[in-house]
């Protein structure tokens, strides 16, 4: 019997190693899968940052886009508006002007409604090509458009320039509309 004794206790020995062998082998698995999830994790998250600027660039890039299109559009506006004014072309001033813009057609004039209150401008003349100066734009919203230009006088002892503000709005059609201007 007492033969048999280290028998069984060598062989409880081996069942026992076996078994925390198992165990000490499911934990290992656990381990590499965990640390498995945590490199997928860091990678998704990098993948995910990666196409946040993407998304960001591409929304810059169509914003740009649709800024240089409406500085474009407004700009042109503004020279024929110019040109119309000079000429006396009320059929094209109206043409292109918002509701807010009332075309006095007797005095060369223009009333613009803004705001709840209004104001009334003379037809832009006399501005030569050569004394036309940009001076920069605010799109407000997508809704909104402003054009800052100038009239820069040379003529010796009355240099200076004067400011114009020109604004536009979109119509429900996607088309800009003149909405009047402030010198």
């Amino acid at each position: 019997m007492y033969k048999f004794a280290p028998f069984l206790l060598s062989l409880t020995f081996l069942m026992t190693g076996c078994s925390e062998t198992d165990k000490s082998s499911d934990a290992l698995k656990s381990v590499e899968l965990h640390e498995e999830n945590i490199q997928t994790i860091k990678e998704l998250r990098e993948e995910n940052a990666r196409l946040q600027e993407q998304i960001i660039q591409l929304q810059e890039n169509v914003h740009s886009e649709e800024l240089r299109n409406n500085l474009r559009e407004t700009l042109n506006m503004t020279f024929k508006l110019i040109d119309a004014m000079e000429s006396g072309d009320i059929a094209y001033i109206e043409s292109v002007s918002s509701p807010n813009v009332v075309i006095s057609k007797n005095s060369s004039t223009m009333i613009i409604y803004n705001a709840g209150h209004s104001y009334e401008v003379d037809f832009l003349k006399g501005i030569q090509w050569d004394e036309f100066e940009f001076r920069g734009y605010d799109q407000k919203d997508a809704d909104h458009f402003m054009l800052f230009i100038a009239k820069y006088i040379t003529t010796k002892g009355s240099e200076g320039n004067i400011a114009y503000e020109f604004s536009f709005v979109r119509s429900p059609e996607g088309n800009w509309l003149f909405d009047g201007y402030i010198s």
